[in-house]
């Protein structure tokens, strides 16, 4: 080999050096921790390993049920068993699923879900009675609630005592919280629709005037229409004259009438008398005074059956022809109300 085939060769070997590739060993690592931060970043998280939580979507679904909760206020009637099932899959997500039984309660409570709610409902709240006084007293509580959280589950209470014909522990209930919460549409007309199931419509009658006519109006506006459906309904039972201003005031608060699609009526078959008290005679009106003297349960004052019978033979004489065999008889043979739908069953919380 000449010398200037050396010089060549020397002048050509760092540069071969230099143009060789970095080793793929050295980059792979840090290729897998980029990818690894970034899901890290993201809204959906990264998939759960063996005996880890998935924080960010336990708290998105807290999230999506809190807004259906809001919704679902001025809505009423609104389906939210979407809602209850995400919530019952949450509790499995986290070793502390403490926001999703309270937020399960709270959607248990605002439907009058109490077969469902009723054991969460005392499990949140925690009552028990003071062995001095005979009342109920919160001892202290091993969950924390937010206020409102708090009322709501003790107006779900209540309405399950009222529901099964516990009348006076549940207007017991009601006046303590009028009480130590003040006076609300909602707390007065659920403590008039108590006396008035309990045969009492009189003194149910000042309640729902309050509530309906006196208190200034507050969201959701619903409310209002609901009191003074009762009142309509209140002073219906006991022969008086409704206001003038009454059925003015339900309609301005609620003209599509979304207060029927409430589900804390006590009873709930009180439902179909309200709306028949805003009909005018029509077969419409017929058919559901029907339906409310079928679907009362045996403990209804029979007093208020006797009224609906008035309103049914009022009815018939100015609308005749109205009756078909596909309606409802006045009564059933044994007397009793049909059974209510099968309940949905979940799983006790860990409280």
């Amino acid at each position: 080999m000449t010398v200037g085939r050396w010089l060549a060769c020397l002048v050509l070997f760092p540069s071969v050096i230099e143009a060789q590739p970095t080793e793929p060993s050295r980059a792979a690592p840090t290729s897998v921790r980029k990818v690894l931060r970034d899901c890290a970043l993201t809204v959906w998280g990264c998939a759960n390993r063996a005996g880890h939580s998935n924080d960010s979507e336990y708290e998105q679904i807290i999230q999506r049920a809190r807004s259906q909760l809001v919704f679902s206020h001025t809505a009423p009637g609104v389906d939210l068993s979407k809602t209850v099932t995400e919530l019952l899959d949450a509790t499995k997500l986290t070793s502390n699923p403490r926001e999703a039984w309270v937020t399960l309660a709270v959607i248990y409570a605002e439907q009058g879900n109490c077969t469902d709610g009723y054991s969460l409902f005392e499990s949140l709240l925690a009552t028990t009675e003071h062995p001095a006084t005979g009342t109920d007293q919160l001892t202290p509580p091993t969950v924390e609630l937010l206020w409102k959280d708090r009322q709501t589950l003790r107006l779900g209470l209540s309405l399950c005592h009222s529901l099964r014909g516990e009348h006076e522990r549940a207007a017991t209930q009601y006046r303590r919280m009028i009480l130590h919460d003040g006076p609300s549409q909602r707390l007065l007309y659920r403590l008039a629709d108590t006396l008035l199931a309990d045969g009492h419509p009189d003194e149910a009658v000042p309640l729902y005037r309050q509530a309906c006519l006196e208190l200034p109006p507050v969201q959701p506006q619903v409310l209002v229409a609901r009191s003074c459906a009762g009142l309509l309904v209140a002073l219906d039972r006991s022969y008086r004259q409704r206001p003038t201003r009454l059925l003015s005031q339900l309609r301005r608060y609620d003209l599509g009438l979304r207060f029927l699609k409430m589900t804390d009526f006590v009873p709930a078959a009180d439902r179909d008398y309200s709306r028949a008290l805003l009909l005018s005679p029509s077969c419409e009106r017929e058919a559901l005074l029907r339906q409310y003297l079928h679907a009362t349960p045996p403990s209804v004052p029979q007093a208020y059956r006797r009224r609906a019978e008035e309103h049914l033979m009022e009815n018939q004489a100015k609308v005749p022809g109205c009756t078909s065999q596909t309606e409802p008889p006045l009564t059933r043979a044994d007397g009793v109300a049909p059974p209510p739908p099968a309940p949905l069953v979940v799983p006790k919380p860990p409280l």
